[in-house]
């Protein structure tokens, strides 16, 4: 069996791994000319650098030690430090009860609750469903609360109004059930194991950044005999019977197949496929591709002439007066990531690839990141030397109130082609966390596997199990 697999982020290299380990002949296509997709690091004047905070965290033992025979080595816990920057204030993130009671003031803390007990007794007396994620919010939160903490910050980071965006991201996102829950995490915090206890502690690379998950990864897949091309940009696929048979990417290169896997994003796969019999793409499956959307974000990388900018691995910055919507800072992920005497600092700008955001460059974005860090104290007058930066057009999937219909008519489109998997989270449509990406590739991996095996029995064919990875009402931390 010879598997072509499409995009060298997590997802696509933990399948081209699993793959090759077992003896199949892969190839992986990747358009970048480096491996990691979103969770790629490199250097720049001795700083490592990420796109943005990651971290890995799993409740599987397996999967973590999976990932240190991987890396050849074990990875450092760390207790997370996030915060975010509120009227001049300073709130623990995710929400700690007594933090917020210490901070807000009283006429508003009094506010806070007084709604807070209202929406509860509300409910109560006339449950309402989780509309959108301003309805998931206020029910359980109150409007103040909501308003405060994470309306504002939602509709900034994702640049649309929050009666918009599906409640599944809030579900998925949101560390505390409710403020009684936040309350019960102050009052009993060694109670916090539930399933929204993920967001305490993870794991990161003593070296290299959070890239030297997918390079160990690469160098694995070379070892094991399988084939890595950079810098090819998939260009088409052929598809005949029902089955994609040849994969066409740039620079001349044509790779036959007896199974296609794709972590690149899900659209844009769709486009590429060479439909030569068979009814193509029907009317609904083009109108979802054309629906979904994704959120780019602009990073802007600063160095600082400090050992230490900020206790926190990131803050964010919710008030709509300011760009910047999140930093955070690599030396406090892992101290060798920046020279001794010096730091990095990532500003995350959220955008529409195309739009005047997207269109900035190294010198005007620093100085919009600058502005906003100094206004909110992080930065002295004179800090923050512009040293990188680096953009991704599918950052953010676009949870909008329609997506889930657009996915599912996705999925069926797909499940035209036999022998096509689309994974991962561009391949899903999904934000997920860096261990959902790397259980969808293995487990893409194994189904290949059993499929095969069980063709060669003549039995039934099993179930794709990495769809239903991180697909269930569950806190992503």
């Amino acid at each position: 069996m010879h598997v072509v697999v499409l995009g060298a982020g997590l997802a696509g290299l933990a399948a081209a791994w699993e793959l090759a380990r077992a003896g199949v002949e892969v190839d992986l296509v990747e358009r970048e000319d480096h491996v990691g997709g979103m969770a790629a690091s490199w250097q720049v004047d001795g700083h490592w650098l990420d796109h943005g905070p990651h971290r890995f965290h799993t409740r599987d033992a397996e999967l973590l030690a999976h990932l240190e025979t991987v890396l050849g080595a074990p990875m450092p816990t760390r207790a997370r430090r996030s915060r975010i920057r509120l009227r001049g204030r300073w709130f623990d993130y995710p929400l700690r009860a007594g933090n917020v009671l210490a901070n807000l003031p009283p006429g508003l803390l009094a506010r806070s609750l007084f709604d807070y007990a209202r929406a509860r007794v509300a409910e109560r007396l006339a449950p309402t469903p989780d509309l959108h994620f301003e309805a998931w919010v206020t029910k359980r939160f109150g409007r103040t609360l909501y308003e405060l903490f994470f309306g504002t910050y939602t509709a900034k980071a994702w640049r649309m109004p929050c009666d918009r965006i599906s409640a599944d991201w809030a579900s998925q996102r949101i560390a505390q059930a409710d403020l009684a829950d936040a309350i019960r995490r102050t009052l009993f915090p060694g109670r916090d194991a539930g399933p929204r206890g993920l967001a305490t502690r993870f794991h990161y690379p003593a070296l290299g950044g959070i890239g030297a998950i997918a390079r160990a990864y690469a160098d694995g897949l070379r070892a094991a005999g399988g084939r890595l091309h950079l810098g090819r940009a998939l260009e088409r696929v052929e598809v005949a019977g029902g089955r994609a048979t040849r994969v066409h990417a740039a620079g001349g290169l044509v790779l036959d197949c007896d199974a296609l896997v794709s972590t690149m994003p899900w659209t844009g796969l769709l486009e590429r496929l060479e439909l030569r019999d068979g009814p193509g793409l029907d009317a609904e499956a083009r109108a979802a591709m054309a629906g979904l959307e994704t959120i780019g974000i602009v990073f802007v990388y600063l160095e600082v002439e400090r050992e230490r900018v900020m206790p926190d691995h990131w803050v964010y910055l919710p008030e709509a007066d300011l760009t910047v919507h999140r930093v955070s800072e690599f030396r406090n992920f892992a101290e060798s990531a920046s020279p001794a005497g010096r730091t990095a600092l990532c500003c995350e700008i959220t955008c529409r690839p195309g739009d005047e955001r997207w269109g900035l460059d190294l010198e005007s974005a620093a100085r919009i990141a600058r502005e906003d860090l100094q206004r909110v104290g992080l930065l002295r007058p004179g800090e923050g030397r512009a040293l990188d930066l680096r953009r991704l057009a599918h950052a953010y999937p676009v949870y909008d109130l329609e997506y889930r219909e657009r996915v599912q008519a996705l999925r069926r489109a797909t499940r035209q082609v036999a022998n096509l998997v689309s994974t991962g989270r561009q391949g899903l449509f999904r934000y997920n966390n860096m261990d959902h990406s790397i259980a969808m590739g293995r487990k893409a991996a194994r189904g290949l596997l059993a499929e095969r095996a069980l063709a060669a029995l003549g039995a039934a064919l099993p179930a794709r199990a990495h769809e239903a990875v991180g697909a269930g009402a569950e806190y992503y931390g």
